[in-house]
């Protein structure tokens, strides 16, 4: 039985009783028909449990500390004696996965090694196994936790501080490894920085000169490392990774990396600080005790030298309180400057509960509203911190990570909701604040070709529009009423034109309408003037005509679920149809046109009947879509039906996908036209179609992929029971799947390198189109390089298994140089970064 996680994706602790990562996947079990009943809990796990619990909640109440952790060493120290693998097995579980209680853990730890040093002992060995386990699997973090939890080992007197001192000194000998890659020392030295708060007293105070030693040892790397930047993959990966740019260096505020940020850090931390962590939390009321425990030894660890699959995380530090919004009519946002290591300690633990405990929101919840009991209250108190402020800010830094979030989106936007239920007076202040610094930085201070990353500002527009429907669709929109006035091309206006649309999505049209100012309502280029609906090529014009009366035919005929034949009969009558001198098309695709629009028509209720439509005429359907050309002219016809509706656009367009009336190839022909960008390159569901397409494509690889795998393990295993030969008698069923798996890897080759052929072509158009043209407009370029960065950032397998291919066939030198830049800055992200957070 596993009681957590330490998987460098997190997940939490996840016991059973309620507690931690795991509870909501199982509540209403009980309730819950057709399923087995909870097995029975043996003792051994029922008390394993009991135990894990109560370190989880150790010192989640201020109210008689002192004895509270008195009675929990007495019992932890008797549960040893019964139980000392148990024990072991919850001090695994817990102090990694507890990171804002390092502190606590220590304080423990000292008063039940005072009791008893022998398991004061299983301490220091958990502490030593978890982070060389942690260290040979690359889970810094893990690292970064447990290095704080020995340091404070050392405040509480448990461990000398020649040990901590020995184990910096181990983690930075990977920066003097021959040839050692920046992104493995970057990393090291981060985990030791990141530790670095909560020894520096004590270290100062007990060991000065080594410690000294280890500081200048990080400030001569630091110093080489600032002179060799741009000799380093470290500039394109942030360039890639920035959630603003093309804007002035210092716009909104200094774009850095977490460890150059870090080390400024540290270095105000001696200035200003005297090495003082101010905002952590200290208890002087067991000096005594631990004044009276014996000091343990702490083994070195171990580090594998020359590896190289080390990677660190180099998007820009983003916030959203900068100290530019620290201004005294903004006192909901009191946070400590971002030059101080308190506002690090509060952003960092913050973040590491917010991954940690992703499988359970409400107990990241609570978690999060009860930080403050592990700072120091007189930090907070004297200066006016709101760790929820923090909070707050740490969500949406999360939820707009580049290239993707830790979680899924719903989870950022379930707490933030869970948040203001929890605070209805302060919380939605603080998201207010957020929302209202972000709104004003969509767009650059320059012109439209700068600002937000396009898919930081797709993504918050999701979230607010979910927001808004959490919350009844209430917002201040005349505060945001100038954006009526503004180009329609502006970041801004985009927001708020999809953001509504995306909220008509989440309810109905007169929902929405009645919600938003009468200006919004009536601006026919923000809000839809009428709801949502088809585009029927054939429901105007001369009924009596030839073609329109075979249309009303058809239309019977599809409303009576009639046998194929019968339509296929009216299609070829169509077809015949004569044609007059204007008439462009051919008779075939004037039988198409008619097909399609009746299919979609006749399924325009719901997914469903579309989907039944579909299935019924599908093999009239490919028929009719046997070709390319064909392919791409029904593309055409379902984006005209659907016009009025993105939404089912985008499903229909997935679903014809699936059932092959169509391809990936020709919706992705349709998005990157140019005559279809020259109108739509702001729409969001344009490019949501182009990304849906290419998850399908390798949807279905993956597929072909997991079938053909667990066929030839199924053909193993009978082979070793001294069955048949399986591949005979399945008729070559392996052979077969392998083969579609051959293929559909060449379908998705072909698409990726079409799709970035296609961005290509289009930049290359816009340069030769006329200077008044949209096409050069700033804007333009902004959305579609936007737009093939997310692309390229959003599919890192596909784009480094065929990135040699792009290299020599697509990024050629000639090309456009903000394509050949956007490509090179990417690149740079699958060398060095990781998405893992430390």
């Amino acid at each position: 039985m596993s009681y957590y996680n330490n998987s460098n994706g997190g997940g939490g602790y996840q016991p059973r009783d309620g507690y931690g990562g795991g509870q909501h996947r199982n509540r209403n079990f009980r309730n819950r028909r057709y399923q087995d009943a909870e097995p029975e809990k043996s003792i051994e796990e029922i008390k394993q449990e009991e135990i894990i619990a109560s370190l989880f909640r150790l010192g989640d109440s201020s109210d008689h500390f002192v004895s509270a952790i008195e009675t929990a060493a007495s019992k932890f120290i008797s549960e040893h004696q019964s139980y000392p693998a148990l024990v072991k097995k919850a001090l695994e579980a817990c102090i990694p996965q507890m990171p804002h209680k390092a502190s606590l853990y220590a304080l423990f730890s000292g008063v039940v090694n005072a009791q008893s040093s022998e398991i004061g002992a299983i301490f220091i060995e958990v502490a030593h196994q978890t982070t060389q386990k942690a260290l040979e699997t690359n889970d810094f973090r893990t690292v970064k936790i447990m290095l704080r939890y020995l340091a404070e080992l050392v405040t509480v007197g448990m461990v000398r501080a020649t040990h901590i001192i020995a184990a910096y000194n181990t983690l930075l000998s990977v920066v003097h490894e021959p040839g050692v890659r920046v992104e493995r020392s970057d990393a090291f030295v981060y985990a030791v920085l990141a530790s670095v708060p909560w020894a520096a007293g004590i270290l100062n105070t007990e060991a000065p000169e080594q410690f000294t030693e280890i500081l200048l040892a990080i400030e001569t790397y630091m110093n080489a490392r600032r002179a060799n930047f741009a000799n380093t993959d470290i500039p394109r990966a942030m360039r890639a990774l920035a959630t603003y740019r093309d804007v002035p260096a210092d716009w909104p505020f200094e774009q850095i990396d977490q460890l150059e940020s870090l080390w400024r850090q540290i270095i105000d931390m001696k200035e200003s600080d005297g090495w003082a962590a101010k905002i952590l939390w200290r208890s002087a009321g067991f000096d005594a005790v631990l004044s009276t425990q014996a000091k343990h030894d702490f083994e070195s660890f171990k580090i594998v030298h020359g590896e190289n699959d080390v990677k660190f995380s180099y998007q820009p530090v983003l916030r959203l309180f900068d100290d530019s919004l620290q201004t005294p009519d903004n006192a909901i946002i009191h946070l400590p400057s971002t030059r101080t290591i308190s506002r690090f300690i509060l952003e960092d633990l913050i973040r590491d509960i917010i991954r940690i405990f992703s499988l359970n929101h409400r107990e990241a919840c609570r978690i999060l509203f009860s930080l403050d009991l592990q700072l120091d209250p007189t930090f907070l108190e004297a200066d006016k911190i709101h760790p929820l402020a923090s909070v707050v800010e740490s969500l949406f830094t999360e939820m707009l990570r580049l290239p993707r979030s830790g979680e899924r989106s719903v989870y950022y936007a379930t707490v933030l909701m869970d948040m203001i239920k929890e605070d209805m007076k302060n919380v939605p202040k603080m998201i207010g604040r957020a929302i209202k610094a972000l709104y004003s930085r969509l767009d650059g201070p320059a012109d439209l070709g700068g600002g937000m990353d396009i898919e930081a500002v797709r993504r918050l527009t999701e979230w607010f529009a979910i927001h808004l429907s959490n919350f009844g669709f209430v917002w201040n929109w005349d505060a945001w009423a100038a954006v009526l006035d503004v180009e329609r091309e502006s970041t801004s206006f985009v927001f708020v034109r999809e953001t509504l649309e995306r909220a008509v999505r989440l309810a109905y049209w007169e929902r929405v309408q009645g919600t938003i100012p009468v200006s919004f309502a009536e601006c026919e280029d923000v809000f839809p003037q009428q709801a949502p609906r088809t585009n029927f090529k054939y429901e105007d014009g001369d009924a009596a005509s030839p073609l329109h009366t075979l249309v009303a035919q058809l239309r019977k005929t599809l409303a009576a679920k009639a046998p194929v034949g019968e339509v296929s009969k009216i299609l070829n009558e169509i077809a015949a149809l004569p044609t007059s001198m204007e008439e462009t098309a051919s008779p075939q695709d004037i039988a198409r046109e008619a097909f399609v629009q009746c299919v979609m028509l006749q399924g325009s209720k719901s997914f469903s009947h579309v989907l039944n439509v579909v299935e019924r005429y599908i093999v009239l359907l490919r028929e009719q879509n046997a070709s390319d050309a064909a392919r791409a002219h029904t593309v055409r016809i379902v984006v005209d039906f659907w016009k009025y509706n993105t939404q089912f656009l985008e499903i229909i367009l997935d679903k014809l996908t699936n059932y092959r009336v169509i391809d990936p190839k020709c919706i992705v022909s349709w998005v990157l036209d140019p005559a279809v960008l020259e109108t739509n390159y702001t729409r969001f569901h344009i490019w949501a179609i182009l990304r849906t397409t290419l998850a399908k494509v390798n949807f279905k690889v993956e597929q072909l992929t997991k079938k053909a795998d667990a066929k030839r393990a199924k053909d193993k295993e009978a082979g070793a029971d001294g069955a048949g030969d399986p591949m005979v008698e399945d008729g070559g069923e392996l052979f077969q799947l392998d083969e579609a798996r051959t293929t559909a890897l060449r379908e998705q080759k072909e698409t990726f390198l079409h799709v970035f052929q296609k961005f290509i072509d289009v930049m290359a158009a816009a340069a030769s189109s006329p200077p008044d043209s949209a096409f050069q407009s700033p804007a333009y370029a902004r959305w579609v390089i936007g737009n093939m960065r997310e692309v390229a950032r959003g599919f890192p397998n596909e784009v480094k298994a065929y990135r040699h291919t792009l290299d020599a066939i697509v990024f050629t030198p000639d090309v456009d140089a903000r394509c050949l830049e956007m490509w090179t800055d990417v690149k740079a992200i699958y060398d060095i970064h990781t998405n893992v957070l430390i």
